[in-house]
């Protein structure tokens, strides 16, 4: 069984690899927050309607000589389109940055980070309690 084909798990995968590329560009913006003529920069957001549909990316798994073994597919390092996102008026050096704006953003990607981590792990308990192994 391919972990990737459990359509939550793969959602909720999908929707992790966003919020992590989404930290990492909010984090960009407040490192740059004191630089001349920067403009604060988001990830475009999910479509969530398309994951819905099927309309993901696929990679090919790992070969597996028992049909009993899991195929895991190989890390891919995914691609999330950056937009501007000038949430306040240029300061007169030209910068975009709203500390106050990006600390909200980035408590608003841990949270929901950590609500995604708690249903995979949620998810992952109940199949092994399914197939019978002993919970850690």
């Amino acid at each position: 069984m391919n972990l990737h084909q459990i359509p939550l798990l793969d959602v909720l995968r999908q929707r992790m690899e966003w919020l992590n590329a989404r930290q990492g560009v909010l984090s960009q913006n407040v490192a740059n927050a004191d630089t001349p003529g920067y403009m604060a920069r988001d990830v475009k957001p999910m479509d969530f309607e398309s994951v819905l549909q099927g309309e993901t990316r696929t990679a090919p798994g790992l070969t597996v000589d028992n049909p009993h073994h899991i195929a895991i597919a190989p890390d891919t390092t995914s691609s999330f389109e950056n937009q501007d996102s000038p949430d306040t008026e240029a300061n007169p050096t030209g910068n975009t940055v709203s500390l106050e704006e990006e600390m909200i953003k980035v408590a608003d990607v841990q949270g929901q980070y950590a609500a995604a981590t708690n249903l995979y792990a949620k998810m992952m308990r109940m199949m092994r309690t399914a197939v019978g192994a002993p919970q850690s």
